[in-house]
């Protein structure tokens, strides 16, 4: 996978049926090693360990409404009351 503009982050990877998973310490399970789950996880790699935001309080793939519509979030991180604080969107290196 590609070298990201992000602190490096200690991922497990493991091989299952010919193709490579990545483990999400959020979802606590292994989900599939595409492009986007890379920058995925590491950004949140990032957001727990560099900046230090609790893992407890972040969401991935999280149901947000924007004008209206439901969207899905890759990555919101909330206050301890409950509000989203910061939503990211994450999309491949390239």
């Amino acid at each position: 996978m590609e070298r990201l503009n992000l602190p490096p982050a200690s991922v497990k990877i493991k091989k299952e049926n010919e193709k490579y998973k990545i483990f999400d310490a959020i979802r606590r399970k292994y989900v599939a090693l595409t492009p986007e789950e890379w920058v995925r996880q590491h950004f949140i790699h990032y957001l727990v360990a560099t900046k230090k935001y609790p893992a407890g309080l972040t969401s991935v793939e999280h149901q947000v409404v924007i004008n209206k519509l439901k969207q899905r979030a890759d990555i919101v991180v909330f206050t301890p009351n409950g509000k989203p604080l910061l939503i990211v969107e994450c999309k491949a290196p390239s």
